[in-house]
């Protein structure tokens, strides 16, 4: 077994000290060898502020992340000893479980020092915490500008049927036969596809019409998602959108029923500013069903 450090391996390169909610923090300036946890959150905020990454985990990185193809995707959940042997100088981690398996925030410490994220606030805002722990504000605030114009873009060009529809984003859970929607103050806290829509101005399902994770039983279809003008269908790649058309229930919905269902390709349910880019370019094509 290994011994779980690696800061003597990394000799005496300028550090920064700062304070997070953790508590004060001493960083790389720079950092040479980046490890993102969460290939969501950690790896888009990582690549959005050109850090030097060395491997991620979690998952595999989505089509529209432009990570690159040196760059390894490794265990999952994360094995510390691989992650001791990359010797990362820095390691970005949520902290939805710090003492967890998947986001095991408090052992990575021993190996190098660790900036968390959160799944309830903003992409934006952990870009900037993180921008600002790193001193890379400028990379950070081109970035959200950026995004920013897109969103300004879609709204001018579709601002009344933004204003007059109400719409949900959501996937399919086949084995279940149940819906689950991306609306915001879930027990998932605040997902892509919400957090996008409110940018947009738009108008969601309230989450207190759902369960906990946002769930929809198939039997409350008519009386949950009957109230959707127009629908968002994330598809995950694994059949659920075939075996959701298969169902009488969904296709009784008047959104269905009026061919106002655009359907994304990929799990987009977390992320930050690559995946916050590619869901306005979907709710853009879903407002522009509507208007067709």
């Amino acid at each position: 077994m290994l011994a779980l450090s690696a800061f003597s391996a990394r000799g005496e390169d300028a550090r920064r000290r700062v304070e997070m909610p953790l508590g004060a923090l001493d960083v790389p300036v720079p950092p040479r060898r980046v490890v993102a946890i969460d290939s969501r959150i950690s790896l888009e905020s990582a690549l959005a502020l050109d850090l030097p990454l060395v491997g991620y985990s979690h998952s595999r990185a989505r089509p529209w992340v432009p990570v690159p193809a040196s760059v390894p995707m490794l265990a999952a959940p994360p094995d510390l000893e691989q992650i001791l042997m990359l010797a990362p100088d820095l390691i970005l981690c949520p902290d939805t479980a710090p003492a967890s398996d998947w986001w095991p925030l408090d052992r990575l410490q021993a190996i190098a020092p660790v900036l968390p994220s959160s799944h309830r606030v903003t992409w934006q805002a952990n870009l900037r915490d993180l921008a600002g722990w790193l001193d890379r504000m400028d990379l950070a605030q081109a970035r959200i500008a950026d995004h920013a114009a897109r969103i300004a873009g879609i709204r001018a060009r579709h601002g009344a049927t933004i204003a007059g529809t109400r719409v949900a984003a959501l996937y399919f859970d086949p084995l279940k036969r149940r819906a689950m929607v991306c609306s915001a103050g879930t027990g998932y806290g605040l997902l892509m596809p919400a957090q996008v829509l409110a940018e947009l101005g738009g108008s969601e399902i309230a989450a207190d019409r759902l369960g906990p994770y946002g769930e929809v039983a198939l039997e409350s279809f008519g009386a949950v998602l009957g109230a959707a003008d127009a629908l968002l269908l994330i598809d995950f790649g694994d059949g659920a959108p075939q075996a959701l058309a298969r169902e009488p229930l969904w296709r009784r919905l008047p959104a269905v029923r009026a061919g106002r269902v655009e359907t994304v390709a990929g799990n987009c349910t977390f992320g930050a500013g690559y995946t916050a880019d590619y869901l306005a370019t979907a709710w853009q094509a879903l407002y522009a069903r509507v208007e067709a």
